[in-house]
């Protein structure tokens, strides 16, 4: 039994084309699995010193008791209205009429 040549190339087509389709059914991970926690140190200097100040930040807190305090309540607002100005020209770049 003898295949012809455009046989032979149908069914490598057909063969690839199954290897893809099985790949992206039954062999590529899901999402969930790739996401993955590293537990390995700081790749360099540059990471460790900013992993170390990070860890002497996270102690730090604010104290909201500022926003309370009764002169930080007696701020007034002096908002500042914004009066609106006509438009100037189209092209500011443009030569003036009436000049050269």
């Amino acid at each position: 039994m003898k295949l012809s040549n455009k046989k032979s190339i149908a069914i490598a087509v057909g063969i690839v084309v199954l290897g893809i389709v099985a790949y992206f059914l039954w062999l590529q991970p899901d999402d969930a699995e790739t996401i993955s926690v590293v537990s390995e140190g700081p790749a360099s200097g540059a990471q460790a010193t900013f992993l170390n100040l990070i860890i002497q930040l996270e102690p730090v807190a604010f104290d909201a008791s500022v926003l309370t305090d009764r002169r930080f309540l007696s701020l007034v607002d002096i908002h500042v209205g914004i009066v609106p100005e006509t438009a100037g020209r189209i092209d500011p770049f443009a030569p003036l009429s009436g000049t050269r």
